[in-house]
């Protein structure tokens, strides 16, 4: 009989940069980010808003908040870069409640 040595992906962690995480006792949802890069920061989006007018280039400009839960390797996020890689998150994320109808809007 084989054993495998490690588990296996599930479809949850399977070529995922993130993944939810949850206090007990919180209100909200966090992100817990896996790769390499930024493994293990911890963040929550605030308010997010979109552009009420398209660029030229036919997108739709995002802005969001977010607080840094907790960063323990000390990792270099205060830079453009992270703030982006956080964004394409919530675009995934967005999209994946856009598609399960799970999207609150609000004035």
């Amino acid at each position: 009989m084989n054993t495998p040595t490690k588990n296996s992906n599930t479809d949850q962690t399977k070529n995922k940069k993130y993944v939810f995480a949850q206090k007990t006792g919180d209100d909200f949802t966090a992100i817990k980010l896996l790769e390499d890069k930024y493994r293990n920061v911890i963040y929550k989006y605030g308010k997010v808003a979109f552009a009420k007018d398209e660029k030229p280039d036919g997108t739709l400009p995002m802005k969001f908040d977010y607080d840094i839960l907790t960063n323990p390797e000390s990792k270099d996020i205060e830079n453009q870069e992270f703030i982006d890689y956080i964004g394409d998150i919530l675009i995934e994320v967005m999209e994946q409640q856009l598609n399960n109808g799970k999207v609150e809007f609000s004035e």
